[in-house]
């Protein structure tokens, strides 16, 4: 692995990158949203959407806009190709923690505890016209939502919440599936397996767990010697980084770790994998983006 590092000046939340690579997004603590050059590594656009920190973010399909949520509760919509703010969402009443989108929905989680489904049709690109956006479900907890997933066909969603648990919900009909305590603390991060079969969760307790999806039976339990604050897995390999700022490779089935990599100098708040799982970008509590290259 090799790494780059560029510079904030708060700790980086969330990471997104255009199709073709060149483009790599950030926010951040610092409430800004910056855009950086992966060829030249050099900061392109920098903008702040409000004083309150970003808490993630995601580019849209053609790469022409950028969503990020922020703890003003509010989502907001940057056109790159215009080079500004396009809209704001004010969805929820607390903090905006997480986003997802797929397929003109937007996927919303919140302190205000719920995940809100949204609809949205794009304004005219050329014209001042805003989006237009309808709420379509809200997917109610008994407590502040700090992470979201969906399946790769979109029809399941997990959440995670400060106090641990893990539900699975049905997105057509917005229904709980299930419902587990699984962790002790907040749940930091959680993603389906490929194949929608498995669910695995990060949290405060320093504990990996693994949800069979369909049973909604906790299948396994992996513990980390400190907590794993963010990771990407193929369903057998995680990769996770840590709140010390190591990156950690993981065999889930032995549960144990294969490698640890010196990387950031605090938490690891944020990671991006590309499709072929080659390329990995990371965003760290010290202010860094570190690009790595996996070699197997």
């Amino acid at each position: 692995m090799s790494s780059i590092k560029f510079t904030n000046s708060r700790a980086i939340t969330g990471i997104a990158v255009t199709c073709n690579g060149s483009s790599v997004f950030t926010t951040s603590q610092d409430s800004t949203l910056k855009m950086f050059s992966k060829e030249s590594k050099t900061i392109q656009r920098s903008v702040s959407f409000s004083n309150m920190a970003l808490s993630s973010c995601l580019i849209l399909p053609g790469d022409t806009t950028v969503i990020s949520s922020s703890w003003d509760n509010h989502i907001y919509f940057y056109s790159v190709a215009f080079g500004r703010q396009q809209d704001i969402l004010m969805g929820h009443d607390d903090a905006v923690s997480k986003i997802c989108w797929h397929d003109g929905r937007l996927y919303s989680a919140s302190w205000d505890s719920t995940v809100k489904v949204w609809q949205c049709v794009p304004g005219e690109t050329l014209s001042n016209k805003k989006h237009h956006f309808e709420l379509l479900a809200e997917l109610e907890h008994d407590v502040s939502v700090n992470t979201i997933d969906l399946n790769a066909a979109n029809t399941t969603l997990a959440s995670g919440t400060k106090e641990g648990t893990i539900s699975v919900w049905d997105v057509a009909t917005a229904t709980v599936l299930h419902q587990l305590p699984c962790h002790s603390g907040t749940v930091f991060d959680a993603a389906f397996s490929p194949d929608s079969r498995h669910l695995l969760s990060a949290g405060q307790d320093c504990c990996f767990k693994v949800i069979d999806v369909q049973t909604g039976m906790l299948i396994s339990s992996v513990m980390a010697d400190e907590p794993q604050r963010c990771f990407k897995w193929d369903g057998n390999t995680i990769l996770s980084g840590s709140q010390s700022g190591e990156l950690l490779i993981w065999d889930l089935l032995g549960g144990k770790v294969i490698e640890r990599i010196k990387g950031h100098t605090g938490a690891v708040m944020s990671m991006w994998m590309n499709e072929q799982c080659s390329s990995v970008i990371t965003g760290g509590e010290d202010k860094q983006i570190m690009f790595w290259k996996l070699q197997y």
